[in-house]
């Protein structure tokens, strides 16, 4: 973990609550969390996927059901949950979710084992930019598209994503990133802040990369 050097404001903490459940597929645990709209990050040996998810549901740019047989991990989230598997054996693994809000677990029953509260002094954001430009879309879908490695569907409309903005001269500019939350604990012995946990809450538009010849 990377040691930083700055400090949340003295007595605020942010709880980040999780439970777990170990031998449960991907399918089981989407059910048992039940995200109304979600974006889900998906590996499977012969590809990685973004998808639409509801419910137990993974949809894909053209309307298909995503088949997560071959998925090997996943994060699926939302602005409130994070959801992480990793297959351990076949179609069975580990599931982890993770939330602020302890009244968004899921079941108990099938999520049967706790995880300790993590406790944060602070949180930062954080961005990840996605690879490529817009391309094509619809109102509920963009496809970035770069040279080197093709196209990638997202779940993100195509009309925001490609709107021009002040400062910018096409709309070519415009780049899409993942926004995700950083949790800053205190090492209690020596006092070095460092990050413990993240968690991604969304896709959104990065910010516009000036035009050609304006400062």
């Amino acid at each position: 973990m990377a040691f930083l050097h700055r400090r949340g404001e003295p007595g605020i903490t942010t709880v980040l609550h999780s439970r777990a459940a170990d031998g449960i597929t991907l399918h089981d645990a989407l059910a048992a969390i039940g995200f109304t709209e979600a974006v889900a990050l998906l590996s499977s040996p012969h590809e990685h996927a973004v998808v639409q998810v509801r419910a137990d549901r993974c949809r894909t740019a053209r309307g298909a059901d995503y088949a997560l047989d071959a998925v090997f991990e996943a994060r699926a989230f939302d602005q409130d949950r994070e959801l992480r598997w990793l297959c351990q054996a076949g179609p069975i693994g580990r599931a982890v979710l993770l939330t602020e809000d302890p009244g968004k677990l899921p079941p108990a029953d099938i999520f049967t084992e706790p995880v300790a509260d993590l406790e944060a002094t602070t949180t930062w954001p954080a961005h990840y930019l996605l690879w490529g430009r817009p391309l094509r879309g619809t109102a509920t879908w963009t496809t970035l598209h770069t040279p080197q490695i093709g196209t990638l569907d997202v779940p993100f409309p195509y009309t925001a994503a490609t709107a021009e903005r002040p400062g910018t001269k096409t709309t070519e500019h415009q780049r899409l990133r993942l926004a995700a939350r950083e949790y800053v604990c205190v090492e209690p012995v020596h006092g070095n802040a460092y990050v413990s946990e993240e968690r991604l809450l969304r896709i959104e538009p990065a910010p516009t990369e000036p035009a050609a010849g304006r400062k």
